[in-house]
């Protein structure tokens, strides 16, 4: 719905209340034109809003409205009626809210057999996965009209149940309806790469998906990982290189990376002809050459213009169906999709994003019972359900940092769940295969150049994903963070030119 044609409308209501209702009004009529797809369910929106124009709008001016006002507290909303008194729409206006009614419900008639009746197709087919989409709104905007916001209800909206799927069956039906599926990880989770290996593997999942591009691989090694991939004999000195030697990597890498790359290899080993290609999303930088912060600067600057221009390059143009796998922060719709997204999106793909997340709906310790009864791994739609009315910020940390008032619902699509929060496990290189091993050794040197300081190698091989914040991080939100260095001058410089390809 337009700008103008909300602006419009909004400008018919009095003055004040446009500037207590006036941004709710517009977020519910926003949220109901993009939530109500149909021809049933536009109708149905469009005769809300004449509804309100028509029985609605002259409540709001008339004289009736004023008697409601109690004598004994004149100061405190004599102001609001006289304000509206004031205000008396003309015979002009009345006339214009008329003529933006039809004219609104005549363009949204003919948007249906234009070319993008062809998208509408797709979402109705992602009604497959969420079920609930198929009644068109979500409880919380059911109210039918802008007056309706000024109106207390009488009694809150139940909590809509979501329809917890079979993760694998959710992602294959993903996979069918849109060619781009984003997947928001938590980095080094045991629980979700031992899914995302099962994934891969799944039959119906390789025979739909053609690439799986990755954050945790660097791009200079792309020629070496296609080798690998397909089944060739590379030397796995060589091919490591791809998941170690990331931009992104702060410290020793997690191994459920090169299990997940494993898992690619092997379930194209066990396909038939079809082979799904793993693609290196990271920039190109060569560690082996990198000696200085200056060197590294512009491929940390620009880490989420190179993923995007991977799958611009090597996906799209092919209309191939891609997994993207990635961290979630880089995924996450926060004030609207982000970088990545927003490219894509601008060269013609629908991505559908589904991002990890936990049972925490507040602080640490504030875990939902209502998660207990699911089978897992499991993948819910977010839409007009309880899930998507969570605060997205505890239920996709784990409870480590204070709610937001950003929902579950505008985060993402759709969330994946592996278990309660507690059961949850990062996987580390055990401090065993670090102390005085090379591998150590050129951690600690990157560590210098990245941090400008060395770590001492104490973790175990298995650690709580989440664990438990410091008494000063818990009561203030905040963690303790040391001292960062300065940022190089070079993260304000392109990237530099490709290198041939190892």
């Amino acid at each position: 719905m337009s700008d103008r044609l909300l602006s419009g409308l909004l400008a018919l209501y009095p003055a004040q209340f446009r500037r207590e209702f006036g941004a709710e009004c517009v977020r519910l009529l926003r949220d109901r034109f993009r939530d109500e797809r149909g021809v049933m369910a536009r109708t149905r929106l469009c005769a809300d809003v004449l509804n309100d124009l028509i029985f609605g709008l002259p409540r709001l001016y008339a004289p009736a409205r004023r008697a409601l006002v109690s004598p004994a507290t004149p100061q405190v909303c004599g102001s609001i009626f006289r304000l509206a008194e004031e205000e008396r729409p003309s015979l002009a206006a009345l006339m214009c809210a008329v003529a933006l009614s039809v004219a609104g419900f005549g363009c949204t008639m003919g948007w249906f057999a234009n070319a993008r009746h062809a998208r509408e197709v797709g979402f109705m087919r992602q009604a497959k996965m969420q079920p609930e989409i198929n009644k068109f709104h979500r409880p919380s905007l059911r109210l039918a009209s802008f007056s309706a916001v000024q109106q207390p209800a009488s009694a809150p909206a139940p909590s809509v149940a979501p329809h917890v799927r079979d993760a694998t069956a959710a992602m294959v039906d993903a996979i069918n309806t849109h060619s781009v599926v984003m997947f928001g990880e938590t980095h080094a989770n045991k629980q979700e790469y031992a899914w995302l290996c099962s994934l891969v593997r799944d039959p119906a999942f390789h025979a739909r998906v053609d690439d799986i591009v990755v954050e945790f691989g660097n791009s200079l090694y792309q020629k070496s990982v296609d080798r690998w991939i397909a089944g060739e004999d590379v030397p796995i000195e060589q091919v490591q290189k791809a998941w170690r030697n990331v931009v992104g990597a702060v410290g020793p890498v997690s191994p459920v990376y090169a299990e997940f790359y494993h898992a690619v290899r092997q379930a194209n080993r066990m396909s038939g002809s079809h082979k799904v290609r793993l693609l290196l999303g990271d920039p190109y930088a060569d560690w082996e050459k990198t000696k200085d912060a200056e060197d590294l600067g512009p491929f940390v600057a620009h880490r989420d213009e190179w993923y995007a221009q991977v799958v611009e390059d090597e996906v799209l143009p092919k209309s191939h169906r891609a997994l993207l796998i990635m961290g979630a922060g880089h995924f996450r719709r926060a004030n609207g999709p982000g970088l990545i997204e927003q490219k894509l999106r601008a060269l013609g793909a629908d991505p559908y994003l589904v991002v990890f997340g936990t049972n925490v709906v507040g602080a640490y310790d504030d875990v939902d019972p209502r998660f207990d009864s699911w089978k897992t791994p499991a993948i819910v739609g977010l839409a007009g359900n309880w899930v998507g009315d969570l605060p997205a910020t505890p239920v996709l940390t784990g409870g480590m940092g204070p709610a937001s008032a950003l929902k579950m619902a505008a985060a993402a699509d759709a969330m994946l769940y592996v278990g309660p929060r507690d059961s949850l496990t990062a996987v580390n290189v055990p401090a065993s295969e670090l102390e005085n091993s090379d591998y150590g050794k050129e951690i600690n040197r990157r560590l210098m150049i990245q941090m400008g300081r060395t770590m001492t190698f104490t973790l175990p091989a298995e650690t709580p994903q989440f664990q438990r914040p410091a008494p000063q991080q818990a009561a203030t939100g905040s963690v303790q963070h040391l001292p960062q260095p300065q940022a190089p001058k070079s993260m304000h410089d392109p990237l530099p030119p490709r290198p041939p390809l190892q």
